[in-house]
């Protein structure tokens, strides 16, 4: 039987956070979550789920602490990139709600590509935000999903199945896009 990811990397993970939490002088708690499984469920395996006082700290600025240990912390285990998805830093709910909307936004987008054949530009968002919709849109076969630009520009553009996307030319920026929000 494989060993869970709680019991591989769980001791790691208290080895990092017991002393940032402590040392930082923070008034907040964690506990590990094993959320349930689906076959078609490609959800994380392992939440570290944060509660306290000092919540508000941690969700401030669009979750920029939050994500910042998360970040530290898959660094300090030595997570690969491959692995990211498997566990979530989660502070009051946090993520689901923002999973929640990000599908939403995803069959917003899909219809309204439906609608005007069009293609739709998300607003540059995180890797996990782009896993997320690329995720909620897998099913839909009249449509695809790409991801688009560099670095903090990186974005979704949903478009009809089949249908030719501009390339830029080689050293060229490409075309101007419009980033709409839904």
């Amino acid at each position: 039987m494989a060993e869970s990811l709680e019991t591989r990397v769980g001791g790691r993970l208290r080895e990092f956070l017991d002393p940032v939490l402590r040392e930082g002088r923070f008034t907040l708690s964690y506990r590990f979550i094993t959320p349930p499984s689906s076959p078609d469920d490609d959800g994380p395996e392992l939440i570290v789920d944060f509660s306290g006082t000092d919540s508000d700290l941690l969700l401030a600025n669009d979750n920029e602490l939050l994500r910042g240990l998360e970040y530290l912390a898959f660094e300090t285990i030595r997570l690969g990139p491959e692995e990211h998805h498997r566990i979530v830093f989660d502070c009051q709910g946090r993520r689901q709600i923002r999973v929640d909307e990000l599908r939403t936004l995803a069959a917003m987008a899909a219809e309204k590509v439906r609608q005007t054949g069009a293609p739709y530009h998300f607003a540059a968002m995180n890797s996990r935000d782009r896993r997320t919709v690329h995720l909620a849109l897998q099913e839909a076969k009249d449509l695809s999903s790409e991801s688009e630009g560099e670095g903090r520009d990186r974005h979704i553009v949903v478009c009809p199945a089949g249908m030719a996307r501009t390339a830029p030319a080689p050293g060229g920026r490409g075309p101007r896009r419009e980033y709409r929000r839904l």
